[in-house]
């Protein structure tokens, strides 16, 4: 069995694999608002162009079985903007943890959440929590954000206060699909990220404490960051960063027996 999408397998299919070597993941993204210059799309772009380029690495362990996208989220935070679509907290944990019931029944218990929409990240926590306590699988709470960048790729200030849109995620879009980045548009939202970071020690936007905002409280556009400053080439290297990363962590996923949940 090679790596590639769940939904290109024959039931019977799944006799075959080795619940220690086998690895579901689930990509969940959001259709919503990034501004002006990106589309609505940005997040589950992202999700797929990562997926994309490690299957194109072609590595034979693990097995990984990539499950269908969900790609609208809960984008509470965004639905001022029209265009924004979204599905309620408690909706989208249960059909996340529905889809995990679904991969416990063919024999598997390794299950990555792989998130890319930094607003529903305790959501993946709390599905995570239930599917081990329910079902004791070993389930990975993933996000591209934790991988970091490349030193130096990007201004320390921009990855802390950059949040929505800014430099990191148009100058991936402006390299994975440069055709839907409206560059007459491109701009720096300087907003309360940077405000609050100026003046206060703890207290900001998301770190070291953080708010519960609506993205107009960010930028009256609904979005932060130096969005003007991106280009397509650091897009490039920060993408083949986070797909190598991702692989790297698969197969620490692999290297961890089922037997580590007691």
């Amino acid at each position: 069995m090679v790596s590639g999408y769940w939904q290109d397998l024959t039931s019977s299919d799944f006799s075959g694999l080795d619940p220690e070597q086998t690895v579901a993941l689930l990509p969940v993204a959001a259709v919503e608002q990034h501004g002006p210059h990106l589309p609505l799309a940005t997040d589950a772009l992202i999700n797929q162009a990562i997926l994309e380029g490690l299957l194109a690495l072609r590595a034979t362990r693990p097995t990984l079985l990539i499950l269908p996208a969900m790609s609208v989220g809960e984008s509470l935070e965004h639905s001022a903007f029209p265009g924004t679509l979204n599905i309620t907290a408690e909706t989208l944990t249960s059909t996340w943890v529905d889809i995990g019931r679904g991969v416990a029944r063919a024999g598997l218990s390794k299950l990555v959440i792989f998130n890319s929409h930094g607003g529903q990240t305790p959501l993946v926590d709390l599905a995570a929590l239930r599917l081990r306590a329910e079902l004791n699988m070993l389930v990975v709470r993933a996000n591209y954000f934790a991988f970091g960048s490349p030193p130096d790729l990007f201004a320390q200030d921009e990855l802390a206060h950059g949040l929505h849109g800014g430099e990191v995620e148009t100058s991936l879009m402006l390299h994975i699909r440069p055709e839907l980045v409206r560059r007459e548009a491109l701009a720096t939202f300087t907003g309360l990220p940077s405000q609050m970071a100026a003046g206060n020690k703890w207290l900001g936007v998301e770190k070291p404490l953080g708010i519960g905002w609506m993205s107009q409280d960010l930028h009256h556009q609904g979005v932060c960051g130096n969005a003007a400053a991106a280009d397509a080439a650091r897009g490039e290297k920060l993408l083949e960063h986070l797909t190598a990363s991702l692989g790297e962590m698969l197969l620490e996923l692999a290297d961890t027996p089922l037997s580590a949940l007691r």
